[in-house]
């Protein structure tokens, strides 16, 4: 980016103003579905806001909504419409607050990947190694700098030797790799996938060429590189307790809410509502996947046989709602 002019608003807008991400393969893609702008204004803001909170979850009321996208209502409820007709938004009523009982309540709203888009991801290009940027690096985008700033370097990720083909083609051109080792290679082949080793030694007079063998070691990288970078991104509804207490999202807190104050009186919802999310957070329904606990909760509530978990602390507090946004938009 040239900098000869530090008064060349174009220079002083990419410096100092606020500016968003969005990613190209999601870019093009609500492109070649004909997406209305005002819905893509709409999924934008969401995108954002999720992206800041870092659970791609969202509590904006549908003015605030309007007024930012600067649109009338009946737009914006459209565009939600679309959204999630197209697997781009999923929304969920949070119950009514007991403090405020007439005042509407706002819905939470995730943004996600289309399944259309997950299928054919790997086929778009990735950004140079220099330019990734981590996960828990994208909240403070918003904050005042040069694009530069957000850069992060971090380890290239080895290419992999199948990139574009199908699962089946995949899986029938490692057949043709694995059935002409030999035994013995076949043997350190798998205990490499058991370890996630990303080499092994071939025999003197392997049957394999070296353009095949070369394959062989680059599924190998791939395999080994995957396990440091995807555990920290599994779902913590899919996670072991053994890898540490999970969190509900903003959306299933949301929705749990609504649930209990469903199954009991609205006097007793809050009370249940805190030991519920301890109980399948820290307590003993973290064994469970995170749905089957959520279900065991609700069932138990509804036939009056939930008590207070026994390990419960008795001011344990856990935050419902969005955190206080620290800064806003110029």
């Amino acid at each position: 980016m040239s900098t000869e002019n530090a008064h060349d608003p174009r220079a002083r807008l990419v410096r100092e103003k606020y500016f968003s991400l969005r990613p190209k393969p999601l870019e093009r893609w609500l492109w070649a579905q004909g997406v209305p702008a005002s819905a893509e204004r709409v999924f934008w803001l969401h995108w954002q806001e999720g992206l800041q909170r870092g659970d791609w979850c969202s509590e904006v009321p549908l003015k605030r909504v309007a007024r930012e996208c600067c649109l009338d209502l009946s737009t914006v409820t459209r565009a939600y419409q679309l959204l999630a007709k197209l697997g781009c938004v999923r929304r969920t009523d949070p119950g009514r607050d007991p403090a405020n009982p007439f005042n509407q309540a706002t819905a939470v709203t995730e943004v996600r990947v289309p399944r259309e888009l997950l299928v054919e991801l790997d086929r778009h290009p990735n950004r140079r190694a220099g330019l990734a940027v981590k996960h828990e690096d994208l909240a403070p985008v918003r904050a005042s700098g040069p694009v530069a700033t957000v850069a992060v370097a971090e380890a290239p990720k080895p290419l992999d030797p199948f990139l574009g083909l199908s699962g089946r083609d995949r899986l029938k051109a490692l057949a043709q790799l694995t059935n002409g080792m030999s035994a013995a290679e076949q043997t350190l082949y798998r205990e490499a996938m058991r370890t996630h080793a990303a080499h092994i030694s071939f025999d003197a007079d392997s049957k394999l060429s070296a353009e095949d063998r070369g394959r062989v070691l680059q599924f190998l990288s791939v395999l080994a590189f995957q396990p440091a970078r995807a555990a920290p991104e599994r779902p913590p509804a899919l996670a072991p307790a053994a890898r540490g207490p999970r969190k509900l999202s903003l959306f299933e807190l949301a929705r749990l809410k609504r649930d209990i104050q469903g199954a009991t009186t609205s006097a007793a919802a809050p009370e249940l509502m805190r030991q519920v999310v301890w109980s399948i957070e820290e307590g003993s329904l973290t064994r469970f996947p995170l749905v089957h606990a959520i279900h065991i909760a609700l069932k138990k509530i509804r036939e009056g046989a939930w008590t207070r978990p026994n390990r419960m602390p008795p001011h344990w507090a856990r935050a419902m709602s969005a955190p206080l946004e620290t800064c806003r938009r110029a």
